[in-house]
């Protein structure tokens, strides 16, 4: 296969040169090998990859030189970083991207806790879970949870995931001790202050790699942030200067692209590229359409008269009037320019581009791109499904390393200083680790077909009610509080409306009715 391309341009005999062939050991090969398993090993011996031999791919740049993954960030993350802060700044729908990275990771209300303590019985403690996340959300509160008191919980991990999204990473600096009654609070800091050019061995083990310490494992030990922003005047004038803070006060989230990797890179860098293409075609298309629309008159001198004696211009015409007419200046003749935009292909063009920009960052084109023309249910349907289990991986992974790794900061300190109702400080042990996370569900396009569904199944008991809840971000608890609320503040209003006739309750009460004498027939029969 791709055999096409392994193809070279022929040589002499003399220029053509000598390939020595591996040399096939029969007798190493078994001992009982015939001539012919000799000749099929030889010929799988010259066999290679198409793509890795093929002499066009190799001429185009196609491989790399096998650098590491931090090598490659090294040489290549700031300008990454810049492309796609650009783009997101310039291009729509690359600002489209990480909005639904914002809509879909994050969503209005954030991932939910669910505090899941036990008792020394194994069951769960309701108290202490209560009071766990009634603690967190009035920490979650604007001016409580973030240092700079701008931002909520829901708005930082907004932020949080838009600026991984955009600049492959961010830093979270913790701070215990913070001026609030949980004694916590975090600071989200642009990884900026993360000195790509600082490289360098510290001779102890551990290594300095684009301003982050690791040792020889590769875990982040610490992290060297620049004192100032690089990217503001208020530069020191005595050069650049660092401060060292350990890896347990410095959280620096990205999901991992390929072993070994100690930066993040920007989701959409394989994407970069197509949005960029499309950006120039659109402004040359617009540049070519305006000179189309630029014909004009110019005035030349007519080979075929004799220059006028008079240099006067005479009646030159600077301004054309629809239906006008003019005579021509003696010895000159009118000439149109016919400046021509041959086809226009622009919606082509971005169309195939915004599929490939789209691919690149794992999101349906016709959903990123706006564009559903042509689309039929049954694909729409498919590329939705497909695009929530992708925004659901990029919610286990905000889960695993942004919101737990806050979570259980918080609780620390909390029961340290007394924050959290009911609970003691020799509660953390067994709180610590009994929490989850439930990242934001979607509605079904037609919810009343989703929700016969579920009732079939339920009927057939072919799936689990509480798999059920989670998949639509249910939170049980909250949902019977809040049916016993509802239940006991229209009870009465629904059992008046049932004796008048009224609602639903009324249609039971009916029904109930004619059941009610055929049972009671059948009593006295019995009697």
């Amino acid at each position: 296969m791709f055999s096409f391309l392994r193809k070279t341009p022929t040589k002499s005999p003399s220029e053509e040169p000598v390939r020595k062939e591996p040399v096939i050991d029969a007798t190493a090969l078994g001992g009982n090998t015939n001539a012919r398993d000799a000749k099929r090993h030889k010929a799988y011996a010259q066999q290679r990859f198409a793509a890795a031999s093929s002499p066009r791919i190799k001429s185009n740049g196609f491989f790399s030189a096998g650098l590491s993954v931090d090598e490659t960030l090294r040489r290549d993350l700031m300008r990454l970083k810049a492309a796609s802060r650009a783009a997101g700044e310039d291009v729509g729908y690359m600002k489209r991207y990480f909005s639904m990275v914002q809509t879909h990771v994050i969503g209005d209300k954030g991932p939910r806790l669910h505090a899941e303590v036990r008792d020394k019985r194994g069951e769960l403690d309701k108290i202490a879970n209560q009071s766990i996340e009634k603690g967190f959300m009035q920490w979650a509160k604007l001016g409580v949870c973030e240092i700079s008191g701008r931002m909520d919980l829901v708005a930082a991990a907004q932020l949080i995931a838009k600026t991984v999204c955009q600049d492959g990473d961010i830093i979270i600096r913790h701070i215990d001790g913070a001026p609030n009654k949980f004694g916590y609070a975090f600071q989200l800091l642009e990884a900026d202050l993360l000195d790509v050019t600082l490289n360098k061995d510290l001779g102890n083990g551990n290594r300095i790699k684009m301003g982050v310490e690791i040792d020889k494992w590769g875990r982040h030990t610490a992290y060297h942030l620049l004192t100032n922003h690089p990217g503001e005047f208020t530069w020191s004038s005595n050069g650049k200067r660092y401060m060292r803070l350990t890896a347990d006060e410095v959280t620096l989230p990205f999901p991992m692209f390929r072993p070994g990797q100690t930066r993040g890179v920007p989701w959409a860098h394989a994407s970069l590229l197509d949005f960029h293409d499309i950006g120039g075609y659109r402004e040359s298309s617009l540049v070519a359409s305006r000179i189309a629309a630029s014909n004009m008159v110019m005035y030349e001198r007519d080979p075929e008269q004799e220059a006028p004696e008079d240099e006067e211009e005479g009646d030159f015409i600077f301004e054309l009037d629809p239906g006008g007419a003019a005579i021509t200046p003696e010895g000159y003749r009118a000439k149109e320019t016919n400046f021509q935009h041959h086809g226009d292909s622009v919606a082509d063009f971005q169309k195939a581009g915004l599929k490939g920009a789209f691919a690149g960052v794992d999101v349906n084109y016709s959903t990123g791109g706006n564009d559903y023309e042509g689309v039929s249910w049954s694909s729409l349907r498919q590329a939705v499904l497909e695009d929530r289990e992708h925004w659901k991986r990029h919610q286990g992974w905000f889960i695993s390393q942004v919101m737990s790794v806050i979570y259980k900061r918080w609780l620390k300190n909390a029961l340290l200083h007394g924050g959290i109702e009911n609970l003691m400080p020799f509660d953390l042990e067994r709180s610590v680790e009994a929490f989850s996370f439930k990242g934001r569900r979607w509605q079904w396009v037609d919810p009343l077909k989703d929700e016969q569904a579920i009732g079939a199944a339920m009927e057939n008991f072919t799936c689990n009610p509480m798999d059920i809840l989670n998949e639509k971000g249910v939170d049980i608890d909250a949902m019977a509080e809040g049916w016993g609320t509802y239940l006991s503040a229209l009870g009465p209003v629904m059992e008046i409306a049932s004796k008048l006739g009224i609602g639903k309750a009324a249609k039971l009460a009916v029904a109930t009715a004619k059941a009610a004498p055929s049972e009671k027939g059948d009593d006295d029969e019995t009697e």
